[in-house]
């Protein structure tokens, strides 16, 4: 292993680079469906959480709100999420269309064989525990 120096003593910059290659590998496998993890996991949070709110999505996926808005307008476009106002809610809720659920349920076909080839990669030991560090830091666990 070479030693670490210069811009590689930069955590953020390695974080920003594992993001990169998992995001780059998750998405290689979901585009057999269509969808990129940005949007699987937005439908996996929906999922879950039916009915969920978007500061909650938000808050949920670390992003601006502007952000999760601009994620979520092709899903609803394309009928995979649906807005919904229940009874006595202030904002929206969102849920997945039955068009939705199906798309997800294929997706996360795909999103198992990401998990694996990165746990390959990684080792899955390696793997868990990195993703749960991760959690930790970031104050979701």
């Amino acid at each position: 292993m070479k030693p670490v120096t210069g811009p590689d003593l930069c955590h953020c910059l390695a974080a920003r680079r594992l993001a990169r290659y998992a995001s780059r590998l998750y998405d290689r496998h979901l585009s057999a469906v269509g969808l990129s993890i940005s949007q699987f996991s937005l439908l996996a949070l929906i999922e879950q959480t039916p009915g969920i709110g978007i500061g909650e999505l938000t808050a949920e996926m670390v992003m601006e709100r502007t952000t999760t808005v601009r994620a979520l307008r092709p899903l609803i476009d394309d009928g995979v999420v649906v807005a919904a106002r229940e009874e006595g809610q202030k904002g929206h809720g969102y849920k997945l269309s039955p068009h939705g659920l199906a798309l997800f349920q294929r997706a996360e076909c795909c999103w198992k064989d990401a998990q694996a080839a990165y746990e390959r990669h990684a080792g899955r030991s390696r793997a868990v525990a990195v993703r749960n560090e991760m959690l930790d830091l970031s104050g979701l666990r």
